[in-house]
């Protein structure tokens, strides 16, 4: 049976789950990773106008911050801070079918780079088996995300280096992991907030973080160009925020689906409302965890929210809490402590059935069964994980153990 060191990281053996060689589990998931983006990186290259975000919104953004003319047009156009136009021209610049090919591939690397790190520091001795059955439950509910080039996928895999940064207590590597984040996607604002009211080290750091997310764009252009590209960001989250067409993924993916929703103001209440429940739910499971669970916990939470608070959560953001699905489901497949395996086989069949019956209902419901089912199953594994946190105490089963941060 495994057991739990002063970290929570898991120490020892348990019988295994399949396979039972450790390098085979290496090799298998490296190659579960390497395959799919392969053959991605092939139908890129054979027509890099299919299956693609990039084209409408990305690149578009990159050329006009250069030619120094608006990027944003509304919600149909570029959703992310004047940062992102930036950083994408890297990708943009380059000659199309590289530059697509390169994006997509970056995003994977990060994606996998980022759970292989987290699992490593979660199980110390034998971390292969526990990445492999990682992999197998997150990497299915990202492909689509990789596929179209969507950003969710490179957000996703630079906050769970952020999180791995908390976990190493790497304080500043933390505060740059989550300040990429919100340059990629406004929505990594959530992560820094929820950290910084437990961790003193981040809240110490985070003037510092936003003034450096502030500053960046004012190095690329004209102090007035970016100015009027702020209010433009601004104006343009605003209207996001004001989408009520029934194509969306979060909370009013679900009310919608009955005939009912949330106006854009009802929205926004709803929204400010539970970033107070997050957080009041964030230090309440804190205080009971050990440190690595504890830094699981404030992944999950985030992941949550995004997906069914955001009002512009589509199908592929869910690539966001598939690795949150995927490490928490291995953390109970591999360490029996944490209340058996039925949770993880649980948290499996939520990540694949997320895939799996979507698909397998797409003749009957089109892409609506996602929007319901979605936010559905994201509110299952939130509550999940809370009657856990709730069973294991004042940490009877992972005591605090560290530094009081």
């Amino acid at each position: 049976m495994a057991t739990v060191d002063s970290s929570g990281a898991v120490t020892s053996h348990q019988q295994a789950l399949w396979p039972q060689s450790r390098s085979q589990a290496l090799v298998a998931a490296w190659l579960l990773w390497a395959i799919p983006m392969l053959v991605i990186a092939m139908l890129v290259i054979h027509d890099p106008f299919k299956h693609t975000v990039t084209l409408g919104s990305y690149h578009p953004s990159a050329e006009n911050w250069w030619a120094r003319k608006n990027i944003y047009i509304g919600p149909s156009g570029m959703n992310y801070l004047p940062h992102f136009a930036i950083l994408y021209s890297a990708f943009h610049f380059l000659p199309l079918g590289l530059g697509e090919v390169l994006w997509r591939l970056c995003a994977a690397a990060t994606l996998a780079g980022g759970l292989w790190f987290l699992v490593r520091e979660l199980f110390v001795f034998d971390p292969e088996r526990p990445f492999l059955w990682t992999t197998i439950l997150a990497l299915p509910l990202s492909l689509a995300a990789l596929r179209n080039g969507n950003a969710n996928a490179i957000f996703s895999g630079v906050t769970l280096l952020a999180i791995v940064a908390i976990l190493q207590q790497r304080w500043w590597l933390a505060m740059v992991w989550m300040s990429l984040a919100t340059a990629l996607k406004p929505l990594g604002i959530v992560l820094l907030l929820l950290a910084s009211i437990y961790y003193a080290p981040i809240a110490r750091r985070l003037p510092a973080g936003v003034l450096a997310l502030v500053l960046f764009p004012f190095f690329f252009a004209s102090p007035d160009f970016v100015l009027t590209q702020y209010r433009g960001a601004w104006n343009n989250l605003s209207a996001c925020a004001a989408v009520t067409e029934h194509r969306f993924a979060d909370l009013n993916g679900i009310l919608r689906t009955f005939g009912m929703s949330l106006s854009a103001k009802e929205s926004t209440f709803v929204r400010f409302v539970s970033g107070g429940v997050t957080a009041a739910a964030w230090l309440w499971g804190a205080r009971r965890f050990s440190p690595a669970l504890r830094c699981l916990w404030l992944y999950a939470l985030t992941a949550a929210y995004l997906m069914l608070f955001n009002p512009m959560t589509e199908e592929n953001s869910y690539v966001i809490l598939a690795p949150a699905l995927g490490i928490w489901g291995a953390c109970f497949l591999f360490n029996e402590e944490l209340g058996g395996r039925r949770l993880g086989w649980a948290m499996a069949l939520i990540a694949l059935g997320m895939v799996l019956l979507p698909n397998i209902l797409r003749p009957l419901f089109g892409n609506y069964f996602a929007l319901f089912w979605h936010p559905l199953m994201t509110i299952v594994f939130v509550a999940a994980l809370i009657c856990f946190v709730h069973r294991t105490g004042s940490g009877e089963v992972l005591p605090a153990s560290g530094p009081d941060l």
